[in-house]
């Protein structure tokens, strides 16, 4: 499968995963697990698991499993989900907030944290009501994207382990 649509791929499967977080609190103990021929999605009480050949990714309504909660400065508003990717996929964990403050103050809140905890200041780029930015240490390569929807703003770091 070439790369391009290994990408499509994995970003239909975060889509998907998107989609079902809200199932994530829904169900009992014991879960559901649906299985189809491209892989599959089991539901439990407080997580949503996507199984496929590109690896597996898992999604809650907190912050994932193992996320470098010390090494990564986040920024203190409400968690929405946490994506646990696979191991040597495009991406280690994702973590999706919302906030009320303006774009211009959370891009000048995450850029101070990442510059306080020593990582170094990638690609930005400004459209608007859209603020992306690269950090970069000798660990992890972090992607944030702020953005406005709607009535609020969205935050989402996508953190990557350095290979």
């Amino acid at each position: 499968m070439s790369r391009s649509i290994r990408l499509r791929v994995l970003a239909g499967t975060f889509v998907l995963l998107a989609g079902l977080g809200p199932l994530a609190g829904c169900g009992d103990d014991g879960g559901t697990t649906v299985s189809t021929k491209d892989g599959k999605v089991k539901v439990d009480q407080d997580k949503v698991t996507v199984e496929t050949s590109e690896g597996t990714a898992t999604i809650g309504n907190d912050l994932p499993e193992g996320f470098p909660k010390d090494d990564v400065p986040l920024v203190d508003q409400k968690v929405v989900s946490g994506v646990k990717g696979s191991a040597g996929g495009p991406f280690a964990w994702s973590v999706v907030m919302t906030s009320t403050k303006a774009v211009e103050a959370l891009t000048t809140e995450v850029t101070n944290g990442f510059g306080d905890a020593g990582y170094s200041t990638g690609q930005s780029t400004d459209l608007g009501d859209v603020s992306i930015r690269q950090f970069t240490n000798d660990r992890y390569d972090v992607g944030v994207t702020i953005a406005r929807t709607g009535d609020g703003v969205t935050i989402t770091y996508l953190v990557k382990n350095k290979s």
